[in-house]
């Protein structure tokens, strides 16, 4: 048995009914049982690619009167079989072929690591409790060891009335400024943890993942292949530099150390970071274009690294081109200002330009994170086809900004940071 291989648990997963009750109980301290008609949904339509995400209704059997217990509850359940189904999907791999064994056998020790990492964190966060910070309860979770390598997960609160901001969407930059404000604050609380505490964060971080596991030859050239398609042909000719430049430098194995080597480059100390920022992992709401962040999720990336994995990914993923272009040094001074305020009289580990410069270098690397993936994903989405036809222009507008940026960002850094780019 395997993280990869179907089993009769909730979503196809090892994970019980019996397993999550067994959790619920002791951690609402009730002998209230699920009823025959409870029902766990699948809610993890292209939110996530290491996890089955079940909304559970228990319709709980035997509880006393003075019990509150939760009429929905959301477990979450580390599993291959979402990516797997993702690269299919999206058709980046050429079929079965590319998952060997070797790579489902890798990719099966990372989504154990990563899901230890969020269970670390999650026991952070709920100790600091950061009013800054806003995150889901979590009622009761499971980490991977010796002796279980199939069961991990995490029992959360459900929110209702969540708005999914898909990838051809973007955030207002006002919107952003809470997330700003709690990635900041996360960082500034590893500066005051030990390194005992964040030994977990350290080794394999967001880069050695990525290009360790899903960047191999085949699945970079699979993408290039969809960036071709995903623009009209008056593009074309600007995609073709966009994947030298890429080709030329951001792929070549020598610049992925460059770029983990970023803080010893620029001088500066390596920070605990989120690294995965983007629209799915926000639980938003929204008023019109007004969004309102209720929670950050998907704290399975944690590293000690550059804030430029933070911010890099944030703005690549998040941002309209116009808001970027114009309010990038803003958001940045604005995560500055509130990291060095949390740090509250403690050593800066870096100044304000070595932000800039860190998120210069990182941005075109950090937008093949997100370019890629939009035009596959807004097709493949859940949604009807009247609102995939009304969101193509906004989505094409989006890749456009990106495209341009990377080119004209990539040049300005050869120009500034020549040697960064030595290899």
């Amino acid at each position: 048995m395997s993280l990869y291989t179907v089993a009769d648990g909730l979503l196809g997963t090892h994970v019980t009914w019996e397993d999550v009750l067994e959790e619920m109980q002791k951690a609402l301290d009730t002998t209230a049982t699920f009823g025959d008609d409870k029902t766990a949904t699948n809610i993890s339509d292209m939110k996530g690619f290491m996890s089955k995400i079940a909304l559970v209704e228990p319709k709980w059997v035997g509880a006393s009167e003075n019990e509150e217990l939760p009429e929905k509850f959301v477990v979450k359940i580390s599993s291959q079989l979402p990516f797997i189904e993702m690269t299919k999907l999206m058709d980046f791999s050429s079929g079965d072929e590319f998952w060997d064994d070797a790579k489902l056998k890798g990719m099966g020790e990372v989504t154990r690591l990563l899901h230890n990492r969020e269970v670390a964190t999650y026991k952070i966060l709920m100790r600091e409790k950061h009013p800054k910070i806003p995150f889901t309860k979590v009622y009761a979770s499971k980490p991977f060891d010796d002796e279980n390598k199939l069961k991990a997960y995490l029992i959360s609160e459900y929110y209702p009335n969540i708005h999914h901001i898909g990838m051809h969407e973007s955030i207002p930059a006002e919107d952003l400024i809470p997330v700003i404000h709690a990635i900041a604050a996360f960082s500034a609380i590893g500066m005051k943890l030990s390194e005992e505490e964040t030994k977990y964060a350290r080794g394999a971080d967001f880069l050695d993942i990525v290009f360790g596991q899903f960047m191999d030859e085949k699945s970079i050239e699979r993408m290039n292949v969809l960036l071709k398609a995903s623009f009209p042909e008056e593009y074309l000719e600007k995609v073709e530099e966009m994947l030298k430049i890429y080709k030329d430098y951001y792929f070549q194995p020598q610049m992925i150390k460059n770029f983990k080597n970023t803080c010893q480059f620029f001088g500066y100390k390596p920070v605990l970071t989120h690294s995965d920022l983007w629209s799915s992992n926000f639980l938003c709401t929204r008023d019109g274009e007004k969004v309102t962040l209720k929670a950050i999720i998907d704290f399975q990336t944690v590293s000690i690294t550059t804030p430029a994995q933070d911010v890099g990914r944030l703005f690549a993923s998040c941002l309209s081109t116009k808001d970027r272009r114009e309010k990038a040094d803003f958001l940045l001074e604005e995560y500055y200002n509130t990291f060095v305020n949390e740090l509250d009289g403690m050593d800066v580990p870096y100044t304000f330009q070595q932000l800039k410069d860190s998120y210069q270098v990182y941005f075109p690397l950090m937008t093949t994170m997100v370019l890629p993936g939009i035009a596959p994903m807004l097709q493949h989405s859940n949604v009807t086809e009247e609102y995939k036809d009304s969101m193509k222009q906004v989505a094409l507008d989006k890749m456009i900004g990106l495209l341009e940026d990377v080119i004209t960002t990539h040049e300005s850094n050869i120009k500034n940071f020549p040697k960064y780019f030595e290899f």
